[in-house]
């Protein structure tokens, strides 16, 4: 399992993460074709060697030979959906922009969706954010991790006039994060990879142990007098599962319709809930109820409880933050006697695989064959990892 561990000791931006990347090994030509991908005219990347404080690493630039317009979440949000990446990644960026707006408007005191802000609308965030979590799955990264954040003190300037360090935004997103304070006054964390790695890390922590492949460096724009103006990014492998950060969102419901339980299900889904449950409980005055229960990745903990308290008769829901891990897994599919049926092919931590058929795909055939899925799925089984062809990644 390939690791990545974010060590933020000069704080983060979104180009400093890009260039770490690119000295890792991602190539440059797959960074400069982002912006035609993304269908944003006119917008050019370059990226250099620089030196800061005697250490070299990678800085990028993102260059717009045009004016463009301001934008809010409402304007990205098809730029990203039209983008030439996978859903996957898709889901990850319009996750990463959903945090850093709500976090802007939290910090104005207006609606996402309503908000003009520069920082999100500039092209160099959006390249940034559709870049990093691209160079990461080019990588073949499967858990990342970063270090406690610095946090400065002083004043940056803005559209508004000066305010202080950390600027706001960078103030709600860092709520559960764990952070330090440094004596410097200039803008170390960015709100842009701030909502990167509140995303994407799934634990902020120490030096996870793992073996060591590389380690990239990516530059920030000006020295500092304290130290390396620089973002540090290790990779290495990890025997042990990938823990990630996660939350569960839980609400007890004894006055809803069963027939509504499933569009719910659908759509929280559809949002990007990771699990959904609901569990028969006995609520007061012997009444009979349910226990909802979401897991959701940091971060979309607000969305799923408006859904849930939009679309079912829940008047409040209990969130509580917690990790969990993941041992390695392989989507793809089996050749059987019906033809090719999808499953996982699932690593146990001491090596062992086991290979797990996918229920719709037995359901499907059971019934086309009119056999009991119990035998298909004995069939799926027996064909074994000999004839398992890997597809998109779990």
């Amino acid at each position: 399992m390939l690791t990545a561990y974010i060590d933020c000791f000069s704080g983060i931006s979104g180009d400093m993460l890009l260039g770490a990347l690119l000295d890792l090994g991602w190539p440059i030509g797959e960074l400069e074709s982002l912006p035609r991908r993304l269908g944003l005219e006119g917008v050019e990347v370059r990226a250099s060697e620089v030196r800061r404080k005697g250490l070299r690493g990678i800085q990028v630039k993102i260059i717009s030979g045009q004016a463009q317009p301001l934008r809010t979440i409402r304007h990205i949000t098809p730029i990203i959906e039209k983008a030439g990446i996978s859903p996957d990644l898709k889901r990850k960026t319009l996750d990463v922009f959903t945090v850093l707006a709500e976090a802007e408007a939290r910090a104005h005191g207006v609606a996402p969706e309503k908000v003009h802000f520069h920082e999100i609308g500039a092209v160099d965030t959006i390249v940034d954010i559709t870049g990093v979590i691209s160079g990461l799955d080019f990588l073949g990264v499967d858990e990342v991790a970063c270090s406690p954040l610095p946090v400065p003190r002083g004043w940056i300037g803005s559209a508004h006039g000066p305010i202080p360090l950390p600027a706001p935004a960078c103030a709600e997103l860092l709520r559960g994060v764990p952070a330090y304070g440094v004596d410097v006054d200039r803008e170390l964390v960015t709100p842009t990879g701030l909502a990167l790695v509140k995303i994407l890390a799934g634990r902020f922590d120490s030096f996870p142990e793992m073996t060591i492949k590389a380690a990239g460096y990516g530059a920030g724009a000006r020295d500092l007098e304290t130290g390396p103006n620089l973002l540090r990014v290790w990779t290495g492998e990890s025997s042990l599962p990938a823990e990630q950060g996660i939350m569960e969102i839980r609400t007890h419901i004894d006055d809803m319709n069963p027939q509504w339980y499933q569009p719910l299900v659908q759509r929280l889904f559809e949002t990007g809930a990771l699990d959904v449950a609901i569990c028969p409980i006995q609520m007061k005055k012997g009444r009979p109820g349910v226990e909802l229960t979401v897991i959701a990745k940091w971060g979309m903990e607000q969305e799923i409880s408006r859904l849930i308290l939009e679309h079912s008769t829940s008047t409040g829901v209990r969130i509580t933050k917690c990790m969990r891990f993941k041992i390695p897994r392989q989507e793809g599919t089996v050749r059987t006697k019906w033809g090719k049926v999808r499953a996982k092919l699932i690593t146990r931590p001491g090596g062992r695989e086991v290979l797990a058929p996918e229920y719709d795909d037995c359901l499907l055939v059971a019934k086309r064959e009119k056999l009991p899925i119990e035998l298909v799925f004995s069939e799926v089984t027996k064909a074994g990892k000999q004839t398992f062809e890997p597809g998109e990644k779990g």
